[in-house]
């Protein structure tokens, strides 16, 4: 009678620790959280803060840069990013989606395969600027492009492309197989399958890897030192002409700009470039919840 007395309370004793420790990790994990989004948005708040004011002064947005006097304006930077980021896009998208595609749906798993992944991932973590160097060396010097729109474009897509493909490969992978299974049985071929039902249920995950994407390519810089223009008073007008996207500028004006409001520059350049960045993740969550609608998989 004693021992079965005593296996109650250890059990109980048991579920009052566990509950304990899972409050623990709960409050633990929802103040690193906190302090995550607190650090991040002070940043945000103290670029907009400084920037904001600059980046209402239409001569701000809408004016031609300047290289030695004050007053300059950032339009040819603003459209040289809009422009480097659709290019990009435009060449990475098809090629990671079908990689991921293909991994995902007909390759299966093989020594091959998992190699592949492997490079991916490894490509992945390789140095931005070693990309840039990578891209100066083939499409600046050997493809003779010269510094140019084009040769950044294709250098950030070399430089994103693991991460969409492997992104978007996850996203396929988990949709769930009865959506497979009812496709099929219902008399749809393999790829009206993919088309119709996976593509459509994975556009979330594919849009959060483009999402990133598109915050990568607006933001680097290292990248593009070496295949793009730093300073440029017109934007591109042609795929292989010169323009200056705004974050390499940004590194250009605080390290080389010898305009006089060189810091104020800078300051509107860093919001500009937040807002931007807000901008285009917003379009991109429209058109994909658009495209999703269109398929029937939203209400």
């Amino acid at each position: 009678m004693m021992g079965e007395m005593h296996v109650p309370a250890r059990s109980r004793a048991r579920k009052t620790t566990a509950k304990t420790a899972d409050t623990v990790a709960t409050v633990v994990l929802w103040a690193l959280a906190l302090v995550c989004l607190a650090v991040l948005g002070s940043i945000i708040g103290y670029i907009l803060v400084k920037g904001l004011a600059v980046v209402f002064d239409p001569k701000f947005i809408l004016g031609k840069p300047q290289a030695i006097n004050a007053g300059g304006g950032i339009l040819p930077f603003l459209l040289s990013s809009i422009y480097l980021t659709l290019l990009t896009m435009v060449i990475i998208m098809p090629i990671g989606v079908g990689a991921a595609i293909y991994m995902a749906e007909f390759a299966g798993e093989s020594r091959i395969t998992r190699l592949v992944r492997f490079g991916a991932d490894s490509l992945a973590t390789v140095p931005s600027i070693v990309f840039g160097l990578f891209g100066l060396a083939l499409f600046v010097v050997a493809f003779g492009m010269g510094p140019c729109l084009m040769a950044g474009a294709l250098t950030l897509a070399l430089l994103n492309l693991p991460a969409v493909m492997r992104t978007s490969e996850e996203a396929l992978r988990a949709v769930p197989a009865s959506y497979r299974e009812a496709s099929l049985g219902l008399g749809a071929s393999r790829w009206q399958t993919i088309r119709k039902v996976v593509l459509p249920s994975a556009v979330p995950g594919i849009t959060t890897g483009g999402i990133l994407t598109i915050g990568r390519i607006l933001g680097e810089s290292a990248a593009l030192v070496f295949t793009m223009p730093l300073f440029a008073t017109k934007a591109p007008t042609s795929l292989f002409s010169g323009g200056a996207a705004i974050a390499p500028n940004l590194w250009y004006t605080l390290t080389e700009a010898i305009t006089p409001d060189a810091q104020r520059i800078a300051q509107g350049e860093a919001a500009a470039l937040v807002i931007l960045i807000l901008a285009l993740n917003l379009v991109a969550r429209f058109l994909a919840h658009r495209y999703q609608a269109r398929q029937g998989m939203v209400g």
